[in-house]
């Protein structure tokens, strides 16, 4: 229960290993371990816009039940994940010089709205990347599903999707969601893999095989590595690939900086 989290930093660790530099913009409380950043800096991971807050890191435990679900135990107030989430005040103009792809993460639904809206406004040529808050779909449906209409890529688990189209099952869901006006929907979907959803129908891409240590920050990953794909130029579909590729990689070890330490004990 002292691993350190932060689904910035797991998505940041998987762009880095698959060949792109990212800048993360984050709220940083002022406990945040030291150690931490230096091994960041060291990998090369621009933490330069880092905007240091008075109060703690959010810290939660995440309970993971035997049929795959998740329960979450507050150690912070639940209200801190608001305040420690990013706002487009946070966003210098350096850290916008010549990037190609943002990558909203996880966050309450208020800051991405403003986040992509504010990114909409001045940097209407980015390509954004937008993820979920499971705290923030079960009855945020209609709002949830009006900002994923407003980004190029909708990355929901599979959970997720499942409560924000209102259905019993998967394939209920991704047959609904393809009628929305989204632009790119890909689905995490854990150990099944992903499901690319377009204009031309649907893609699966199975998961591949992982001796699976420790699951936790694995959507937040794939959500880093089809980033680090888009950036690159590659398709949507070798994108979604990357992101399965380097999940499978990631839960085989735990904590948010196992992907560069991977890559340096390799």
């Amino acid at each position: 229960m002292g691993s350190l989290g932060g689904n910035s930093i797991h998505a940041a660790t998987a762009a880095f290993v698959n060949g792109v530099t990212p800048r993360i913009v984050a709220r940083q409380g002022d406990d945040f371990p030291a150690d931490a950043l230096d091994a960041m800096r060291a990998a090369g991971i621009t933490t330069e816009y880092l905007i240091p807050i008075t109060g703690p890191t959010v810290r939660n435990w995440v309970i993971y039940e035997w049929n795959g679900n998740r329960t979450w135990v507050y150690r912070t107030p639940k209200e801190r994940s608001a305040q420690v989430a990013p706002m487009p005040q946070d966003i210098p103009e350096s850290a916008m010089m010549g990037i190609d792809v943002v990558h909203v993460a996880a966050m309450p639904l208020p800051n991405a709205s403003a986040l992509v809206k504010h990114l909409r406004a001045t940097a209407p040529q980015v390509r954004i990347v937008l993820d979920t808050h499971e705290d923030w779909v079960d009855g945020y449906q209609v709002d949830l599903l009006n900002l994923a209409s407003q980004v190029d890529y909708f990355l929901p688990s599979k959970e997720e999707l499942v409560i924000v189209m209102s259905c019993s099952d998967l394939d209920t869901a991704l047959v609904e969601v393809a009628k929305q006006p989204i632009k790119n929907i890909v689905v995490k979907a854990g150990n099944q893999g992903a499901f690319y959803i377009h204009d031309d129908g649907m893609d699966h891409i199975p998961a591949q095989e992982a001796n699976v240590k420790d699951t936790t920050g694995a959507g937040d990953v794939f959500c880093g590595a089809f980033a680090a794909g888009i950036a690159l130029g590659k398709s949507t579909l070798e994108s979604v690939m990357m992101g399965v590729k380097t999940a499978a990689t990631a839960i085989e070890n735990s904590g948010s900086l196992r992907l560069i330490d991977t890559q340096h004990n390799s």
